[in-house]
């Protein structure tokens, strides 16, 4: 019994260590592997560390000595873009002076060197009432930008009519860039190339000249723009037409009227009163009808003016023809019986008076209007 009680004990004492050895190497196991989890787990924050954050670029490497990064599109020198415009008026049509309008139909062209300028889309005849475009093309082949189109406008025109109708106009196309102003586009006119058709031709006139020039225009206003304080500038390019009106023809035909008128208020002077003096009033009530008949066709045809016309010089001494005539009527009326010798000699200083002064007057006023 003794020897197999020792013989049991031994037995548990060896089965004791061996537990021993297997659930200390077990503790080493689940140690390393607690290890390795908890260097896993710590592992993204060390990174998000030492990474750059999302959405940030990454600097690129420095370049080495000697080498230089790609180059942008070089920049436009600082001031306006220079812009060249020429025109060739190929018809001058409707001259309406009633209406302040004629008509005109011309080319234009624009030579640049920028990019982002299209003429097409900003640029407008500032004086037009009306303006069609047509033909609009983009030149590009010959190392500059080449833009044309063709214009029919109905020009606004402020005619001048003084010397009517002895006139000399000029008249303008005014063409401006509606957008850009002078710190953007400056103009130049390309008077070398710009000219009038030989074949323009306009009924009852003579184109003398043509002219080409650039100016700048101040408007008085920013329309807006809160970059500015003052004044806003833009830069237009002006057409000038010279035309000279021939008008003999129009003075003889339009002005026959008070020619008539002048003739009947003459011929009253020649009439004998005491015989015809009905006659001479009917004479002079003719007359007035014939020059009111005449100065309402006159203002149909014209505008109003502000100055004294050579058209007023002839319509005032019309009437006042008639007026003289009038009055000799008058007076040979309270004369003729009682001092008929006084009555006829006022008759004919009224009747010297009236013709010297409607030829004279009339006379002097169309030498110095043609």
């Amino acid at each position: 019994m003794t020897g197999s009680g020792r013989n049991d004990r031994c037995r548990d004492r060896r089965s004791g260590e061996a537990c021993g050895r297997r659930n200390g190497l077990a503790g080493a196991v689940l140690t390393t592997l607690l290890f390795i989890a908890l260097a896993q787990f710590a592992l993204p924050s060390w990174a998000a560390t030492e990474a750059p954050p999302s959405g940030t670029a990454a600097s690129p490497p420095p370049a080495s000595d000697g080498a230089t990064p790609p180059s942008a599109a070089p920049a436009r020198p600082d001031g306006p873009t220079e812009v060249k415009v020429g025109m060739y008026l190929t018809q001058l049509l409707d001259f309406d002076m009633s209406k302040r309008s004629y008509y005109a139909s011309f080319w234009l062209w624009y030579l640049h060197d920028n990019p982002d300028y299209d003429p097409h889309a900003t640029v407008e005849v500032a004086n037009a009432k009306s303006d069609s475009v047509k033909f609009a093309s983009l030149d590009t082949s010959k190392g500059i930008r080449w833009h044309q189109e063709k214009h029919g406008a109905v020009l606004a025109e402020d005619w001048e009519i003084t010397r009517f109708p002895f006139d000399r106009q000029k008249l303008v196309i005014m063409v401006e860039d509606g957008q850009s102003d002078t710190g953007r586009i400056r103009f130049v006119a390309d008077g070398k190339n710009s000219r009038i058709d030989p074949a323009a031709t306009v009924p009852g006139w003579t184109i003398e000249g043509f002219d080409l020039s650039a100016q700048d225009v101040t408007y008085n206003t920013s329309y807006g723009d809160p970059t500015l304080t003052e004044d806003s500038v833009y830069s237009r390019v002006v057409a000038t037409i010279t035309v000279k009106r021939q008008g003999i023809r129009l003075l003889c035909s339009l002005f026959v009227g008070f020619g008539v008128a002048f003739l009947l208020a003459l011929l009253t002077f020649f009439l004998d009163f005491e015989s015809m003096a009905g006659s001479r009033i009917g004479l002079c009530a003719a007359a007035v009808f014939a020059a009111v008949g005449n100065k309402y066709a006159l203002d149909g045809y014209l505008p109003p003016a502000s100055t004294f016309t050579l058209a007023d010089v002839i319509v005032s001494t019309t009437f006042a023809s008639i007026l003289l005539a009038a009055l000799a009527v008058v007076l040979m009326q309270l004369t003729h019986k009682r001092a008929p010798r006084f009555a006829r000699i006022a008759n004919l200083l009224l009747c010297l008076a009236t013709f010297a002064g409607y030829i004279g007057v009339n006379g002097y006023a169309v030498a110095s209007a043609a």
